[in-house]
């Protein structure tokens, strides 16, 4: 098996394990329009562009010979998603007290710019660059071809994109945008307690590092 196959893989398990991006995208596809889902998975591929292209240029190394740049960089991002996960959670409880239907109800979270929503969250995870560069480890080794960097700062932020595509259509089918107008309130509520777990998670590690 190739490396270039191997990483994708590898990329793919983890970009559909539980997370901030994963849950924005699964609620925003059953809550509102797919042309705002698109824009919020354009806004994360961005951002995993970023990521990638910080990870190849050794922008680890950077924090792990300076931690206090990784501990602002958590800091930071664990108050951006504390926000997202409170305003979900209240307007959650605000839907559930007045039986409020889809239309009607708060639909989490509100956002004139999905893109930006999208950038901001997958952002807000420095650990996103520690994932990368494990992932990357042996493209990143002296014996791995000059073009492989190239080809995953390409395909890997293109496959983010197609993965949670698919993953958009599958959430915003009849069925399960149904279900969310039924359950719409406890999602929500269930949705802002995992983002300020989420951002607790952000922290609690960055005060490991001190």
């Amino acid at each position: 098996m190739s490396l270039l196959l191997t990483i994708g893989l590898l990329h793919f398990v983890a970009q559909l394990s539980p997370g901030p991006d994963v849950l924005l995208i699964a609620k925003s596809a059953a809550s509102t329009t797919r042309a705002n889902t698109l824009n919020i998975i354009a806004g994360i591929s961005v951002g995993i562009v970023v990521w990638v292209v910080l990870t190849l240029a050794g922008f680890t190394m950077l924090m792990q010979q300076w931690p206090w740049i990784q501990q602002v960089l958590m800091v930071l991002g664990g108050f951006f998603l504390a926000k997202m996960g409170w305003a979900m959670l209240k307007g959650g409880l605000a839907s559930f007290q007045q039986e409020a239907n889809l239309e009607a109800g708060v639909q989490a979270p509100q956002a004139k710019n999905y893109f930006l929503l999208g950038l901001f969250t997958n952002l807000s995870n420095p650990k996103t660059l520690i994932y990368f560069s494990s992932v990357f480890s042996l493209a990143l080794s002296s014996s791995a071809d000059a073009s492989l960097k190239t080809q995953l700062a390409f395909l890997i932020p293109l496959q983010t994109f197609l993965t949670f595509v698919l993953f958009m259509l599958i959430m915003s089918m009849p069925k399960i945008k149904a279900l969310y107008q039924r359950s719409g309130s406890y999602i929500d509520i269930i949705s802002g307690g995992l983002f300020l777990m989420f951002a607790m998670w952000l922290w609690w590690d960055a005060l490991q590092l001190l």
